[in-house]
């Protein structure tokens, strides 16, 4: 894992080996707040050191690649989930919750690469179905340890996507907002008219030394892009 500096505590950073997602991690006395979980051996390891964990998880939109390791977690310890209503009604269905579009993306790789790494990602991809505590339409302040949390619907990606503003100053936006690299609103329920009705206006609203934390790729801060891209 990498581990961050922001708002004056440590941030840790995972990254998916197969479809390249980011996790982040905070960890506070014995409780720990999950961004987009993937199914990792580390974070399980520092929860074992933890007693009793308490564990929130916040979700940024409802693809497979940012919420397949909700299933463990919850499985292992008691989870509060909390996402927006469009990305709760989406998990809840075992069908929506099948790795088709990553081992696509893998097939694809291996094609290029002459590797095998989309048969083994389906062989071991569990289907699931993830239940939200805790659900949200447009707007929603939430409150974790001594942190401040803004959640914001920002649809385009996709339906349920939402951006989350970190005490003003950091926000993880999923794959709302991606850099260097378009976000992409073809994907089934995606919408370019929605991204720049709703979405950009938002993103354009933040300040420039706001750090993103988004889905894929490296850590930014806005005033590092010129302008947000499409395909």
């Amino acid at each position: 894992m990498n581990i961050l500096s922001l708002n004056g505590r440590k941030v840790y950073m995972s990254v998916s080996p197969e479809i390249k997602a980011n996790m982040y991690m905070m960890v506070e006395a014995n409780e720990a707040l999950i961004v987009d979980p993937h199914d990792n051996d580390e974070v399980f390891h520092m929860l074992e050191c933890l007693e009793d964990p308490g564990l929130s998880v916040i979700l940024t939109h409802e693809h497979p690649d940012h919420t397949c390791g909700v299933k463990r977690l919850a499985e292992s310890y008691p989870v509060t989930l909390l996402c927006q209503s469009a990305c709760a009604e989406a998990i809840a269905d075992k069908r929506n919750n099948r790795p088709l579009l990553m081992a696509f993306v893998l097939a694809e790789q291996d094609k290029l690469n002459g590797t095998n790494m989309a048969p083994e990602f389906q062989k071991n991809f569990p289907v699931y179905e993830c239940r939200a505590d805790l659900k949200f339409d447009r707007i929603f302040t939430w409150q974790w340890r001594r942190e401040v949390f803004e959640f914001t619907a920002t649809p385009g990606h996709s339906p349920g996507s939402c951006c989350i503003l970190w005490n003003k100053t950091v926000v993880f936006t999923g794959d709302s907002l991606l850099w260097p690299g378009p976000v992409i609103t073809r994907f089934p329920g995606g919408s370019l008219e929605a991204y720049n009705a709703v979405t950009k206006p938002y993103l354009d609203s933040l300040p420039e030394e706001t750090f993103v934390l988004p889905g894929h790729g490296e850590v930014f801060k806005l005033k590092d892009m010129g302008h947000v891209g499409f395909r």
